[in-house]
């Protein structure tokens, strides 16, 4: 019985040693299979999926990355084509900088030195060493895309490597700049393009984005990630009319979008910069409090 038993365990033991050292199947990645896109067709669905409001309002959490890592938290208000409001906060809570930009200003309240700043887009390209506009800045907030121009060149195509779509634009007056490191493959066919996109294929939201300035060396390539859906509440009584009505054109009224909670941007210029954002709750087309009224103690800085 023992010497059965002894058998047992022995054989046990053996076929456990085998299996638990057997290679490990690899995973491998399912190809997925892209639809192809005319040029156009792409482009209106890039624009039917990009993110649309007249206000939002988040709090988000912030990682700068330069020389050393600084993190704050932040309330951010945006009206669409208007203002960018932003509220900066450290870990304890107390604000300690308020920022409004507009399309002709930008104004900078330091509170824990009692300044401000009022200034235009100028001090943020200074400042962050980059070449934008209001616009610009409020679509990457967002995660939407610059927008196309008339004489633009727009080229697309599939990513085989990536399994996104692609859309690449020129022109002669914006950012440019030769991509070395990300898309060596394609470095020759979109060194001249100043907006590059790649575009998740399954909800058509930009995935990756980069802007390029090949004259003054300068690049910020942008990471948009954990896509969830944000409710509109200006859409919920027009989708309650229509189900009263009994038609079938809810399909024509969406009250939930597709809104890009983590943003990751890479600005490499003379100094290299990492901005990191997290949003949390995010609430739209609502009343929104854009006050931003300077005291009289402050000292203006020149």
């Amino acid at each position: 019985m023992n010497s059965r038993l002894n058998n047992f365990l022995w054989l046990f033991s053996l076929l456990f040693l085998f299996f638990s050292c057997k290679a490990p199947k690899e995973v491998v990645k399912e190809k997925v299979k892209l639809e192809h896109f005319s040029t156009k067709e792409l482009l209106e669905r890039l624009e039917l999926n990009e993110f649309k409001f007249e206000t939002l309002s988040t709090k988000a959490d912030i990682t700068f990355t330069d020389e050393k890592e600084t993190s704050f938290k932040a309330n951010l208000r945006i009206r669409k084509d208007s203002a960018i409001w932003m509220s900066i906060t450290p870990a304890l809570g107390i604000e300690m900088a308020r920022v409004l930009i507009t399309k002709d200003s930008v104004l900078f309240m330091d509170r824990i030195h009692n300044k401000y700043f009022v200034g235009d887009f100028a001090f943020i390209n200074k400042t962050f060493d980059v070449d934008m506009d209001y616009s610009m800045l409020e679509a990457l907030l967002v995660g939407n895309s610059m927008e196309f121009e008339k004489d633009d060149k727009i080229r697309t195509s599939i990513d085989r490597k990536k399994d996104f779509y692609f859309i690449g634009t020129e022109r002669k007056r914006k950012v440019k700049r030769d991509i070395k490191k990300d898309i060596k493959k394609e470095k020759e066919v979109i060194k001249n393009q100043s907006q590059i996109l790649w575009i998740y294929p399954e909800n058509f939201k930009i995935a990756e984005l980069m802007l390029i300035d090949p004259e003054k060396n300068q690049s910020l390539k942008g990471l948009f990630t954990n896509h969830k859906p944000v409710k509109d509440p200006s859409m919920e009584s027009a989708l309650n009319e229509v189900q009263e009505i009994g038609t079938d054109s809810t399909e024509q009224l969406v009250d939930k979008q597709l809104f890009p909670f983590n943003l990751s941007f890479n600005i490499e210029s003379k100094k290299n910069l990492k901005i990191e954002v997290e949003y949390n709750k995010v609430t739209l087309n609502k009343e929104l409090n854009l006050s931003f009224k300077i005291p009289e103690k402050y000292e203006q800085i020149q």
